[in-house]
Parts: C-alpha cells; structure tokens; sequence
C-alpha cells in the first residue's frame, strides 16, 4: 500500500512542476520505488515456487516407501509358497501309480469261471430220455390186449363143452382165469422213474389181478419181476388204479383174474 500511495505523490509531483531538477529526482525515487517492487514480487515468487516443490519433494517421500512395502508383500510371500506347494505334489504323486500297477495279475481268475461253465453244458442232455417213457407205457396195453385175443381163441377151440363140470369142482380153490381183461375207464400209463431213465434200465414186469363179481381188485400178485424194484413198484401203483368191469358168463357175474405183462422200454 505504501509503494502505490508514494507512486500517486510522484506521478502528481511530475504534472505539476516543470523544474527539470524535481523530474529527475522523480523519476529517481519512481525507479526505486519500481525496484524495491519488482525485487520484493520476485522475492514473493521465489518463496512460493520453493514451498511448492518443497512440498511436493516431501509427499513423494512419503508416498514411495508405502508403495514399495505393498508391493513387496503381495509378491514375495504369497507367489513362492504356491511354487513349492505344487512342486511337492508333484512328488508325492508318483508312489500311487506303482501301486495301480500291481493289481494287473487278477485278470487270471476269470478264465477259471469258463471252466466251470463248461462243464455244466452236458448235464442238459439227461432229460432227453422222457419222450420215449409215456410212448413205451402207452404201448403196453395194446400188446396185452393182443396177446389176451390170441389166448382166447386158443382156449376156446382147446376146451371142450364138457368141461363146465370141473370148473365147477375148481371154484372153490381160485377165481376163473381171463386172458382178455375188460376196463370201464382206460386204464392209465405207469410212470417210467427217472433213476431208471438215467441208468437205461429196462423190463417186463408181470402182475395177476384178483377181480371179484362187479370187478373190484381184490390183490395183486407179482408173477415174474422186471429185474428192477423200481420198475415192479411203479407198475403195480398204476394197476392198482384201473378200473376193471365184471366179468359175465351166462347171465351170472363171477369172479375172475387177470395176468397183465407191464413193460418199460427206451426208445432212442
């Protein structure tokens, strides 16, 4: 404020006087007043531009080392371990494939199991021979009921007509003899067992049937034997269930018996 009060005094001095002596020692004190001016502004910039880059001298200190100490943490302790964690699976991998390379030699047992296999196969060729059972069963009663027609006749151009006399004499002692049985209802094919099948075994087994008058079975009698219990056991449970019908002879049932050839026989 001083400066501008005392430029006024010399710029009013100067317009009023026009001793060349004042002017000079005007213009004088005017370039001291712009000196004193001019140094104490610049003194004024130097001292600001100095703060200034003093300050800025001092925040880049203080801002670097932060800087540098995140830096380091983030990579130095925390990129290494990572390194040698891997690494050490790395290593510790290898053990178990040596172990998955031992179980190669079970491969063996599977071969066992189609041995086994094989042997089962020719075990499904045993019931084959129960075809030809119920043929040779069903057979049976036609061949007895043949040979029963061709006795009869024998007999009857054998025997007289006289003979009723000792027949009657007989009775008392066993039933009338029949070569040709009647049935009311066909009579049932025994059944072939199987232990027999199996063996190939074979026979004929003879029974004779004590009939009364209306036919009932009174017993059976094993005339001749097939060679097998099996077979003689299995003929006489179908006979004992058939059915015979009486048997008349002049109006008058009697009582008779039959002989019955059962035969078993493998076909094939």
């Amino acid at each position: 404020m001083m400066q501008m009060i005392m430029q006024l005094i010399i710029d009013l001095i100067l317009m009023l006087s026009n001793n060349p002596f004042i002017r000079t020692l005007c213009c004088y004190m005017e370039y001291h007043v712009n000196f004193t001016r001019y140094l104490v502004a610049g003194s004024l910039s130097l001292a600001i531009h100095a703060a200034i880059l003093f300050v800025d001298d001092e925040s880049k200190v203080f801002a670097m080392p932060a800087g540098n100490q995140s830096t380091s943490v983030s990579i130095n302790f925390v990129a290494q371990p990572q390194a040698q964690v891997v690494q050490e699976q790395a290593t510790k991998t290898p053990p178990p494939e040596k172990r998955a390379n031992k179980p190669k030699p079970a491969k063996k047992e599977p071969q066992k199991v189609v041995q086994k296999k094989s042997l089962s196969k020719p075990v499904k060729d045993k019931p084959a021979p129960k075809i030809p059972t119920k043929s040779a069963q069903v057979q049976t009663p036609v061949k007895e009921a043949v040979t029963s027609s061709v006795e009869n006749e024998n007999s009857a151009e054998s025997t007289p007509k006289t003979a009723a006399a000792p027949s009657s004499s007989g009775a008392t002692n066993q039933p009338k003899l029949v070569d040709a049985p009647s049935f009311v209802t066909r009579p049932a094919p025994p059944v072939y067992p199987r232990l027999a099948q199996k063996r190939g075994i074979e026979g004929v087994a003879m029974y004779e049937v004590w009939l009364d008058e209306n036919g009932r079975q009174i017993k059976q009698v094993l005339l001749s034997s097939s060679g097998a219990a099996l077979l003689d056991e299995s003929a006489l449970n179908a006979i004992k269930q058939w059915k015979f019908s009486p048997q008349v002879v002049n109006g008058e049932k009697i009582a008779h018996r039959v002989q019955i050839p059962v035969r078993f026989k493998l076909e094939g």
